[in-house]
Parts: structure tokens; C-alpha cells; sequence
């Protein structure tokens, strides 16, 4: 049976993983408008070109999901085809996924789709990505992949660490107060994906070294207990590698991969940000 696996550009992949084979692999960008200049969140897209003019625009920059077109176009071709968005409840990419979903199915008689909302983005994305080419090797049906995924979803947490909130304030997404705070005299601030999807601070730290002690201790408070972590960095793979570290000598039982932000991700992450899924 063919699988296909399609995801917004929100899931910090242009590949899968070594443990997917033969099965096809599509992602579909976000745009990012930063004031007259578009940037396509595909493999062209230079993110510290991004990153400075968004920081040199006094504006808010805005972005675009990927349109039920655009979607439409990877699900119609041949395949059970499983797709996974970034949390509903941050974007209106699971919307459009979902309308392209019931076009095709109505186009094309039995063909399958499962979206999946992550409740998430980036790292945990990749995770629960893993998961389903696990479960497509078992050979279970896309009715029990779903089910699965969906359940692999809420078990699986994000945590993030980030030196700057002007774009989350902007957006609202993060109290202002609080942004402010944690944007202020070197202040990191630490927050987790809750389980509706949102964002919710869990706390600030003052430095690097305390940002990573910290978020050891909310990875302490949420509880590790599956074997893989993913992290991502919007251009801070130094501290990527320590907080890899960390956790490799606090947790010997895990695996730890470091991957780079893709373009929406470090839009809202902005430089140095962090953010891992377990």
C-alpha cells in the first residue's frame, strides 16, 4: 500500500527520517510578509535574511497558511495520505488542510486522508511524524494510524525557551506584561504548549546557563518518559548542543536529535530561541 505524508512548513522537516522509507514526503510553506517582501518557508529561504529585516521593520510582520489548494494539490496524489498541521489553535493551516481534505474525498471515492492537528508545532511534530512511520511499517490501517497519532499527540509535550517576544506579543499570544518582562535585562522566558494548543509561561531565567537549568527542571516537573527527544534551535545550535548534553546526562536512556528551525518556527521562536518535544 502507498503512504504519503504531508505537513505544513511548521514541522521543521525537508526530509524524513532514516526510519521511513518508501513513503513520500511533501511539506507546504508558510509565507512570512515582513513589510513589502514575501518569504516562502520551502528550502530557499535564508532565515537570518528573515530574521534581520524583521528585526529592522518597525511593523508587525504577518503570516500566511498554506491554502486548501495547496494542500489538495499533495493530497490528490496516489496514496493513503497522512497530514499534519500546526495546533489549531495558532493557526488556520488545520482549517485548510480539512477543507482540502473533504475536496479530494469527494473528487476521488475512496481515497483516505487523515489530518491530524498536533496541538504543537516544530519538534513535537517530527515526533509524532516518527510515530507514524512506525505505525505504516506495522502495516495498521490509516483508521488505526489515526487513532494512534491522535493519542501520540496528547501524550507528547513542548517546551520552549525564548530571548525575545516582540513577534508572540504582537500576535498575541503571550501577555504583554509578560513578554515585556522576559524580554528585558538578559530574561529568558520558558514556556510550555498546554493542552489545548496554546501557550502558556511557565517561568523567566536570567542568562543562558540558567534558561538550560531551568528548562531541565520544567522537563523534571512534566516527566520524560519516552526514549526520543527532538530539538529545535533558530540559530542557536550551541545552546542546542548543551541542553542536549544535559539531558543525555540526566536522562543515558534517550536519544536526543538537534534539528534547525525552519522559517515559521523561527519567526515566532526569533534568534536564539529554543524548543523541545518529548
Amino acid at each position: 500500500m502507498d503512504w504519503r505524508i504531508v505537513a505544513d512548513s511548521s514541522c521543521d522537516l525537508f526530509d524524513l527520517p532514516e526510519e521511513c522509507p518508501n513513503v513520500e514526503f511533501a511539506t507546504i510553506p508558510f509565507i512570512i510578509r515582513v513589510g513589502h517582501t514575501e518569504y516562502i518557508d520551502d528550502e530557499k529561504i535564508s532565515v537570518d535574511t528573515m530574521l534581520t529585516a524583521n528585526e529592522n521593520h518597525r511593523e508587525m510582520a504577518q503570516t500566511a497558511c498554506p491554502s486548501p489548494q495547496a494542500f489538495a494539490e499533495e493530497f490528490s496524489k496516489p496514496g493513503n495520505v497522512l497530514a499534519f498541521t500546526i495546533s489549531s489553535n495558532l493557526s488556520g493551516s488545520y482549517n485548510s488542510a480539512c477543507t482540502a481534505k473533504q475536496m479530494v474525498e469527494e473528487e476521488q471515492p475512496g481515497k483516505r486522508i487523515a489530518v491530524i492537528d498536533t496541538k504543537a508545532t516544530g519538534p513535537e511534530t517530527v515526533l509524532i511524524i516518527r510515530k507514524a512511520c512506525e505505525l505504516i511499517k506495522q502495516g495498521l490501517s490509516i483508521d488505526e494510524i489515526e487513532k494512534a497519532l491522535i493519542d501520540t499527540a496528547a501524550k507528547t509535550h513542548i517546551i520552549f525557551s525564548l530571548s525575545s517576544y516582540h513577534n508572540l506579543i504582537k500576535a498575541g499570544r503571550v501577555n504583554r506584561l509578560v513578554g515585556l518582562i522576559a524580554g528585558h535585562l538578559g530574561f529568558w522566558g520558558i514556556g510550555v504548549g498546554d493542552d489545548n494548543g496554546e501557550i502558556a509561561m511557565r517561568g523567566k531565567a536570567r542568562g543562558p546557563k540558567n534558561m538550560l537549568k531551568v528548562m531541565m527542571e520544567e522537563i523534571g516537573k512534566i516527566g520524560l518518559c519516552g526514549s526520543r527527544v527532538v530539538i529545535s534551535h533558530s540559530l542557536n545550535a550551541e545552546m542546542a548542543q548543551q541542553l542536549k548534553e544535559r539531558l543525555l546526562a540526566a536522562y543515558p536512556h534517550i536519544t536526543v536529535d538537534v534539528i534547525p528551525t525552519r522559517g515559521l518556527d523561527s519567526f515566532y521562536a526569533e534568534r536564539h530561541g529554543l524548543i523541545a518535544a518529548f
